[in-house]
């Protein structure tokens, strides 16, 4: 969440959330890593996502409670896009094996 910070448009006065550090794939990444930046700037953004938790735990609960069968693989895979496919993680497919059904 340090990554990013709170911009009010000039003229339309909406407020984003903007990135404003490199991915680790970027060229620029080892340097950017080098240096140690302390702000609050981030706390905006952690506070709003704690709102959003807060607002649906319950939902988000009963998902994972539902769901729990193949919640890592739908969160690695489909989600977050940070994953291969579960036929490359066996222990999801041993999962899948012991008698979990996918949707």
């Amino acid at each position: 969440m340090r990554d990013y910070k709170l911009e009010e448009d000039p003229v339309t006065k909406e407020r984003t959330f903007k990135r404003f550090a490199p991915r680790k794939g970027d060229k620029i990444y080892q340097e950017f890593k080098k240096f140690h930046f302390y702000s609050d700037a981030y706390r905006p953004l952690k506070f709003a996502c704690e709102t959003i938790i807060e607002a649906y735990e319950d939902e988000i609960s009963s998902l994972i409670a539902h769901e729990a069968h193949y919640l890592a693989d739908k969160l690695c895979s489909e989600k977050s896009d940070l994953c291969e496919a579960s036929t490359n993680h066996p222990e999801l497919q041993e999962r899948r094996a012991a008698g979990c059904k996918e949707e």
